[in-house]
């Protein structure tokens, strides 16, 4: 197998942003591709949230779905809430979001915000919503301000539901055995190479995200006297790897923190069939391109130990062309506002 790249995507690098990379909303291909390689949120999952807000409020009639990326949660939430505004800190995934949903949905079904999650409760009502959702988001903001946002734009009753899904890892367990050390490198191996030529501004950012994913998002606190019903989701700890990156890739300690209270429901689950993806090793290369779609600008045009991995990758495997089955990790925060 080539590079991980064979098309160079429209994307700028920010060598101490906050930002990883930039892609641009006109790089058409590369959301289709984002989109594909996304892992698909299944309906018992979003049964679970959908149940939780019914059993502590009647009223569906605005929904925010923050960091929205290319709007998979949005179409979700527009199913059951009046009114959806789908909202993120770059304004190319609010304009590809845009894109996406228009031709479905119209402009008293969905609106668009751009604007940092911790900034929202600057641009809506207090107390005007009955259901946040943050799906791979609430990792990258400031831990604090976020939830002071939420809290604000929650009405009382009002649900938050955060999640966060990490590495691939393959269902079968020969597979997860053989093949799955061959993936984790690689992924170690690209965010490594690109977190260690960082700025401190960009390092401190991948530092407080390694901390929190490392965490499986206990590190969220819930002030009882303005949250209450907490309930805590892990699916796949034992197989799974929820950070994209820890120590191995950023060269300093990782400090995870529970925050978890006396009262809180937690609940862990092992299942092979959740949230299911079947790729073959081209796809799985699909995957890790567009999951680093600037990461041949940083390092240079060739890379020969990820590429010899991938080499390996594809024989464990079973070659080119063969589908194998992936499941992912994943960690559900619930909250009810007071």
């Amino acid at each position: 197998m080539g590079s991980i790249t064979e098309k160079k995507p429209s994307y700028s690098s920010q060598q101490d942003s906050e930002d990883f990379w930039k892609v641009e909303a006109d790089d058409h291909e590369f959301w289709d591709a984002y989109v594909s390689t996304r892992p698909n949120y299944s309906q018992p999952f979003y049964k679970i949230i959908h149940d939780y807000h019914s059993t502590h409020s009647s009223s569906h009639d605005l929904a925010h779905d923050v960091g929205c990326g290319a709007g998979q949660v949005t179409e979700e939430l527009a199913a059951h809430y009046s009114h959806v505004i789908a909202s993120d800190t770059d304004a190319d995934h609010v304009t590809v979001a845009k894109r996406r949903l228009t031709p479905h949905f119209n402009a008293s079904q969905v609106s668009y915000t751009h604007s940092k999650a911790e900034d929202l409760a600057a641009h809506h009502p207090h107390a005007s919503a009955d259901m946040i959702a943050a799906a791979e988001a609430i990792v990258l903001m400031d831990r604090d301000s976020g939830l002071q946002s939420f809290a604000h734009l929650l009405k009382r009753g009002g649900t938050l539901a955060a999640w966060f899904y990490g590495r691939p890892t393959f269902s079968d367990p020969a597979l997860w055995t053989a093949a799955q050390p061959i993936l984790d490198q690689i992924m170690v191996l690209n965010w490594q190479k690109v977190i260690r030529g960082s700025g401190p501004r960009r390092a401190w950012g991948f530092k407080r995200c390694a901390d929190a994913m490392e965490s499986w998002l206990d590190f969220l606190p819930f002030d009882p006297e303005t949250w209450t019903h907490v309930q805590r989701y892990k699916w796949n700890k034992t197989r799974g790897t929820l950070p994209f990156f820890g120590q191995e890739a950023c060269g300093y300690d990782i400090q995870p923190v529970s925050n978890v209270a006396e009262g809180e429901k937690c609940v862990e689950k092992e299942d092979t069939g959740f949230w299911v993806n079947e790729w073959d090793a081209a796809g799985v290369k699909e995957y890790f391109r567009v999951l680093f779609p600037g990461f041949r600008e940083a390092v240079g045009e060739e890379d020969q130990e990820i590429d010899g991995l991938f080499v390996r990758l594809t024989e464990a495997m079973g070659g080119e062309g063969v589908r194998r089955r992936f499941t992912w990790p994943c960690a559900l925060v619930l909250a009810t506002r007071r």
